[in-house]
């Protein structure tokens, strides 16, 4: 396996480094210098990666430290999000559009789907052959990949004591084993839906007030019911669903700028949150106590996290 770091991070200015964890620092290994404009990162392969740049999607190959391959997208606005299902390469377009380009020959209906507009989200279902879309006024959605059919729309909120209608602006978007969806909003609620069920809106929610989320990550392996998310105020909460409150359990404190990602990773046999944040700060949080392990500061606007498979 040519993943010999810990975490990659990526900078606005296409620049990335490998992190590995060593003796309480963080020790970086320079990968790609700055040549484009970095949007987003998603895992390819075991040795490859993949860099969204506005209308490109790139492959990087982590062993020789170069691009092996390029992929156009002809539409008239910039990728939000790229992952690799199968044997193709799904992108989202901020147009509203999503891009299916098989890699190799294959079953897809339709090259081109229409996710609506305002397009800011697009994530793969863990288990499924199945994607997820939202944004602004955009609420989830649940696409058969094969199909190319919508199979779950999540119904709007329902009208505040006022009957004034509340926001719906999709930041992220994840999903437990189970396959329930879990969705981020700008407006500091993060929502738990229930795909299989005939309720439409959330069975429960969160919410924060005075802030937004922008970063959301679960515990697939540890919970199908606890969140991490990061807030536009630097704040990273940790929310459980099973509560009878809305509020978090724990608060992860230090950054001072917008938690643009944030993800769960194993160091000295516990579990961690690691995070970056608009401040150009790294931070490593201890799960269980909540208290920050190490931070660094790192030259250069983070724009994404991958952790190592």
């Amino acid at each position: 396996m040519d993943w010999t770091y810990d975490a990659i991070i990526g900078f606005s200015n296409g620049m990335l480094k490998g992190v590995e964890l060593k003796n309480n620092k963080f020790k970086y290994i320079n990968l790609l210098d700055a040549s484009l404009t970095l949007n987003n990162l998603s895992v390819y392969d075991e040795s490859k990666i993949i860099i969204s740049s506005k209308r490109k999607m790139l492959l990087f190959d982590l062993k020789n430290k170069k691009m092996s391959k390029k992929y156009i997208i002809r539409e008239s606005g910039n990728i939000i999000g790229v992952f690799k299902k199968n044997n193709v390469l799904i992108a989202g377009v901020n147009n509203g559009m999503v891009v299916v380009k098989p890699i190799k020959q294959s079953k897809i209906v339709s090259e081109k789907l229409s996710a609506g507009s305002h397009l800011s989200c697009i994530r793969e279902v863990l288990t499924l052959d199945k994607f997820a879309t939202g944004g602004n006024e955009n609420p989830l959605k649940i696409w058969d990949l094969e199909t190319g059919k919508v199979e779950f729309t999540a119904k709007s909120p329902k009208p505040d004591m006022l009957q004034l209608k509340l926001p719906c602006y999709v930041s992220d978007i994840q999903f437990f084993n189970n396959n329930k969806a879990v969705v981020s909003h700008r407006h500091g609620v993060v929502d738990l839906h229930d795909p299989l069920s005939s309720q439409r809106r959330p069975v429960a929610s969160c919410k924060a007030e005075n802030t937004g989320f922008v970063s959301l990550r679960t515990m697939p392996d540890y919970s199908d019911y606890e969140v991490i998310v990061g807030t536009t105020k630097g704040n990273i909460f940790h929310y459980d669903f099973r509560g009878k409150f809305t509020l978090p359990v724990k608060t992860f404190r230090g950054s001072t700028g917008s938690v643009k990602s944030v993800s769960c990773i194993n160091y000295l046999d516990q579990m961690h949150v690691m995070s970056i944040s608009l401040d150009c700060h790294v931070r490593l949080h201890n799960f269980s106590s909540g208290k920050l392990t190490m931070q660094d500061y790192i030259v250069g606007k983070p724009v994404a996290l991958l952790i190592k498979p």
